[in-house]
């Protein structure tokens, strides 16, 4: 006899909502289901019902988080595969771009100033690596040409990105290995 996965998944779903402060009774509502059914160990819910019991979740949990911590993520998801629109990213999030832009001003921010900040830490730990070449790094982040990957680094950290990748290589071996220390 196999075991339903989903029934578990009920129980923990209907816990965490217990312990925010909704009753069973406005979850048995909200779900569509009796307080009864809501009670069973092994409750089986449909996915309409799972769907509206995770909305709940939802609507406790991210007013907790940041906007700019849930536009992160989305920003790195995009850059990874290539290209970043700011348009996919508030599609991702069920918004407008302006809707988008309006929250993230909310918290100072910008969705350019989030696309560079994720640009520079990935740029200094892609540099880390020697054996990938500056135009590839260029290219894993955006840049159309390795001369606009090259000023933005500048920019960024005060020297081009092969004199920072020298100097870095420069600092580690210049510390003591901890063999010799």
């Amino acid at each position: 006899m196999r075991s339903d996965p989903v029934g578990p998944l009920v129980a923990a779903m209907v816990k965490y909502l217990q312990s925010s402060g909704v009753s069973k009774r406005e979850l048995a509502t909200y779900a569509e289901v009796s307080v009864e059914q809501l009670s069973e160990r092994e409750t089986r819910l449909s996915p309409p019902q799972l769907q509206r019991l995770w909305q709940l979740i939802e609507a406790r949990l991210l007013p907790s988080l940041s906007f700019s911590v849930q536009v992160r993520p989305l920003i790195a998801e995009q850059l990874a595969r290539g290209r970043v629109r700011v348009e996919a990213v508030a599609e991702q999030l069920n918004m407008s771009r302006h809707t988008l832009y309006k929250k993230l001003k909310q918290e100072n921010l910008t969705f350019a100033v989030l696309l560079e900040d994720l640009r520079r830490e990935r740029a200094l730990a892609y540099l880390q690596d020697r054996s990938k070449p500056l135009v590839e790094i260029a290219e894993l982040l955006g840049f159309s040409e390795l001369s606009a990957f090259s000023r933005a680094f500048k920019r960024w950290m005060g020297a081009s990105p092969a004199k920072y990748r020298s100097s870095a290589e420069l600092a580690r071996a210049a510390q003591p290995s901890p063999a010799t220390a």
